[in-house]
């Protein structure tokens, strides 16, 4: 059985983040929803946002999320910058997927 977009979307969240792959233990999971898969990766961010700032820019940075959207989106709401952030980071990851679909590059 072929794996969803949104479960090889998190096993590049783990890579990027360096977490081991027990961390959301993605092997066991049958089928993931995007709120818990948002949550897995909110509740990342906001780790590193307490702990340790400057290595979450610099997965940022790695992700390849824009820094002027991130700016622009943190501006325009009051929600938690953590969620923010997280949303910006899965769709990101998901293009990543969708793309390596389309030009047939290896599989994670």
């Amino acid at each position: 059985m072929p794996k969803s977009d949104l479960i090889q979307s998190l096993e590049l969240f783990e890579k990027d983040f360096q977490v081991a792959s027990s961390y959301l233990n993605l092997e066991q999971q049958q089928e993931v929803s995007y709120d818990q898969a948002f949550l897995w990766v909110m509740r990342a961010v906001e780790e590193l946002l307490i702990k340790d700032f400057e290595k979450l820019i610099h997965i940022l940075y790695r992700i390849d999320v824009s820094e002027q959207k991130l700016k622009e989106a943190l501006a325009e709401t009051n929600d938690n910058p953590a969620a923010v952030i997280a949303k910006m980071i899965l769709e990101r990851e998901m293009q990543k997927v969708a793309t390596r679909k389309k030009y047939g590059s290896n599989p994670l």
